[in-house]
């Protein structure tokens, strides 16, 4: 089977399930927003219905890890994806980082990327987040946006009730449920619920937010953005037929029966009837959802952010601070504004990651 055909894939082959696990965005109208600021609801609860999905240009790199920095120098805060997102470790900030974290303890240099609590200047913002592809289902917060295909900042809690389904452990005997399929994938049910109210710590609201998400057991198919089906009366009695096989492999707990399973099934003629159907079925989805490796992967950097990045690192390793000096090094006055407020779970003073549970 090539290994980007849809029908039959197994979920526990996505890319991100094959890495290490050591291993802020601007603006994009295409990211879904999921903030308890929005809800409608008189408990200020934010609750939607989604599916994540695979991403249909690329099904391996479904969950994009994207890596960034977030700098500031004398022209104000700016972020850069890292090409760390691709496993690639020339990242000039990364290697500047580098330079600072194993100088000489107490040193200028070292001090540059030494915590504030050691004393340090905290430069190096390092973060990371995770983004996948959705159909939002069903959302009375912002009903437009029903049937839209986009981007969402996966919080880990939801990463981890999916993750558990499509890569159980061997040891559960479990099968990986295709959470994220296009047509048998499932929904997921979730509420965003807001931080404590504290007077004296208003920022608890948004820091503190939980996500809660509840997978639903039965199949959910996506459908075209105006909300109708992708697939005609007939279409769908191929793939209820095959959903009804494929109920036998997704409740097996014996791995060998359900490779016998699933050979019996792939060699059957309404198998082969639903491949058809699904070559349509993806093209169709790709006219009209996003690509998210395109839009929030790493891509070479263009002239004028590298000449900047690289200002940044001249003057970070020359021991002065990039916000406060000219692109020289030499300190000028600072009117800059107040860096933008992040999640304190989503930015880290030293190169460590975080996994950021505030998609928004």
């Amino acid at each position: 089977m090539n290994e980007n055909e849809i029908l039959g894939f197994d979920p526990s082959q996505l890319s991100v399930f094959n890495q290490d696990e050591n291993t802020p965005k601007n603006f994009n109208s295409n990211i879904y927003k999921t903030r308890p600021a929005d809800s409608k609801s008189d408990d200020g609860i934010y609750r939607a219905t989604i599916k994540v999905i695979y991403n249909p240009f690329n099904l391996k790199n479904s969950v994009l890890q994207q890596q960034s920095y977030g700098l500031q120098d004398n022209e104000g805060w700016f972020s850069v994806v890292s090409s760390l997102t691709v496993n690639d470790t020339n990242c000039p900030i990364f290697k500047a980082w580098k330079k600072c974290h194993y100088a000489e303890k107490g040193s200028q240099l070292y001090l540059q990327a030494a915590p504030k609590e050691e004393g340090g200047n905290a430069l190096f913002d390092k973060r990371f987040a995770r983004y996948v592809t959705v159909q939002i289902i069903e959302d009375k917060n912002q009903p437009e946006l029903e049937g839209k295909y986009m981007f969402w900042k996966l919080p880990k809690s939801i990463w981890d009730i999916i993750n558990a389904k499509m890569n159980p452990s061997v040891e559960s005997k479990k099968a990986p449920i295709p959470v994220m399929d296009f047509l048998f994938g499932r929904a997921i049910d979730i509420e965003v619920i807001p931080g404590p109210k504290d007077p004296l710590h208003p920022e608890r609201v948004q820091r503190e937010t939980k996500y809660m998400g509840e997978i639903s057991e039965d199949v959910v198919s996506c459908v075209n953005p105006d909300g109708s089906p992708l697939l005609n009366d007939s279409e769908q009695d191929v793939l209820d037929e095959y959903v009804r096989q494929m109920s036998k492999v997704w409740r097996s707990k014996n791995p060998e029966e359900r490779a016998e399973l699933v050979k019996e099934i792939n060699a059957n003629e309404n198998t082969q009837k639903l491949r058809k159907i699904y070559e349509r079925v993806l093209e169709e989805i790709k006219k009209v959802c996003p690509d998210l490796n395109e839009e929030l992967g790493y891509h070479e950097w263009p002239d004028n952010v590298k000449q900047r990045v690289q200002k940044w690192i001249d003057i970070v390793l020359s021991g002065n601070l990039p916000a406060t000096s000219d692109n020289d090094g030499a300190a000028v006055a600072s009117t800059l504004e107040a860096k933008p407020e992040v999640p304190a779970s989503t930015a880290s003073s030293t190169e460590t990651d975080t996994s950021d549970d505030l998609p928004f």
